[in-house]
């Protein structure tokens, strides 16, 4: 919607260019003021939650406040020059100018709304201190199958397959879970599925396990 908005302005103002028609630069100065003073209060009661950084919801409505803040600006520095110096081509150049601060964070936004649909890696979290993670864990021998994504933003997941020494028993396997899991929260990761294997693990004849022992079987499958 940021983006369909920002084109929405860029093709009025454009035409607004082209057919200049007078403005009300009183209540264009009254109005953007109003405007200003409301969008700086939702803004700073929106920082004071302190989640902007890493959900994309409040990061979108962020944005969406911040721009209107700098619309308001722009609507009131342009109806004091258009009233003083009689500017006025400056108003749809001061709108074109904040469509575009818009469609720049509209874009960011999207992509990587796009980027956690596609269930790509989350930008912070690092495959190797992951993959470290495992491999120096006391009792594991290998991992393969690794998948890291994100449920939504601020919230990843993990599944593996992790493949633990011989004559390990239930209690050892849990407290090693445990012990996982608790690591891989400090590395940003907070849903964890991990299933355990032995080095003698063999798979049956179905489709799924006949993908699993392809040549790439304990490799590290990253997406």
């Amino acid at each position: 919607m940021l983006i369909i908005i920002s084109i929405f302005i860029f093709y009025e103002e454009i035409q607004r260019f082209i057919n200049q028609t007078e403005i009300s630069t009183t209540g264009m100065l009254v109005i953007a003021t109003i405007g200003l003073i409301v969008n700086i209060v939702v803004a700073c009661i929106m920082m004071r939650g302190g989640d902007n950084h890493d959900n994309l919801n409040m990061r979108a409505a962020f944005l969406h406040v911040i721009g209107d803040m700098l619309g308001s600006v722009a609507a009131i520095l342009a109806a004091l020059f258009i009233m003083f110096f009689g500017w006025g081509w400056l108003e749809p150049l001061a709108s074109i100018v904040v469509a575009l601060i818009i469609l720049m964070g509209g874009f960011r936004v999207t992509k990587e709304s796009i980027h956690v649909l596609m269930e790509g890696t989350p930008r912070n979290v690092n495959l190797d201190e992951v993959i470290s993670l495992f491999k120096n864990t006391p009792g594991i021998v290998d991992i393969h199958d690794l998948h890291v994504w994100s449920i939504t933003s601020g919230q990843n997941a993990l599944s593996c397959h992790a493949v633990v020494k011989e004559n390990i028993t239930l209690q050892q396997c849990q407290k090693l879970l445990k012990k996982i899991e608790h690591d891989l929260l400090h590395l940003g990761i907070g849903h964890v599925t991990i299933q355990i294997e032995n080095e003698d693990h063999s798979c049956d004849d179905s489709i799924l396990c006949q993908i699993e022992v392809e040549p790439h079987h304990h490799h590290h499958h990253h997406h």
